[in-house]
């Protein structure tokens, strides 16, 4: 008898979402910014929100990545949907 561990909607939720909300955020922060770390030149803090996008963004397809395994259609679907929207918005950030 073996034991299946099925990820929790919370989880699969996170990976589909992550990266989007980790984009917006992104995006937000960077543009608020601008002006101040042009005036102080302050490029690294710039940096700092970025690489901050992607590490939430790549904890969302760390998410996903656990649930492909499961071989339940809904599961399956927003385990891949999450990684792909993950992948992209990486791409984007």
């Amino acid at each position: 008898m073996t034991i299946q561990v099925r990820p929790s909607s919370i989880a699969l939720w996170t990976g589909v979402l992550a990266g989007p909300i980790a984009w917006a955020a992104d995006l937000q922060a960077r543009y608020a910014l601008v002006r101040y770390v042009c005036v102080n030149r302050a490029g690294w803090i710039m940096w700092m929100i970025t690489l901050g996008a992607l590490l939430i963004t790549a904890f969302g397809a760390l998410c996903s990545w656990r649930g492909w395994i499961d071989e339940t259609p809904r599961v399956r679907f927003m385990a891949i949907g999450g990684l792909f929207i993950g992948g992209m918005f990486a791409l984007a950030i």
